[in-house]
């Protein structure tokens, strides 16, 4: 993934622009698998190539970060209404490899983007 298309993909999950993943947790109320590979290959792409690291975008994987959390636990909370369609059951895979990426970009630290290290594979990642 190119350096740039992966910006702009963190810039419009913070924003919660249209097709990104945190729009469709918000607007839709949908856990979008493409949408979380998307976000997720954006952050280790940034990660990898090396790029140099920035406060600002620290700061908005880690707010991306904390707003899948939050839409996770509204999800459960029996006296919320928000209810997400197409919700893993092994939700914590996904969180898991969220926070990797994030402590990954922020540390710079690429071991810790070790795709066979994770139990949760991406669909084309996975052995059959």
């Amino acid at each position: 993934m190119e350096l740039e298309t992966a910006v702009q993909i963190i810039a419009d999950n913070y924003k919660g622009e249209n097709n990104s993943f945190i729009y469709y947790l918000h607007e839709k109320n949908l856990h979008a698998e493409k949408a979380f590979w998307e976000l997720y290959d954006s952050i280790a792409a940034l990660t990898l190539c090396g790029a140099e690291k920035s406060i600002a975008m620290t700061e908005q994987i880690a707010q991306i970060y904390h707003r899948f959390l939050k839409y996770i636990i509204f999800h459960f909370d029996p006296n919320d209404a928000f209810v997400l369609e197409n919700f893993p059951q092994n939700y914590i895979d996904y969180l898991e490899r969220m926070e990797y990426a994030l402590m990954a970009y922020s540390t710079g630290s690429i071991r810790l983007i070790n795709h066979d290290a994770f139990a949760l594979q991406k669909p084309e990642q996975q052995n059959t």
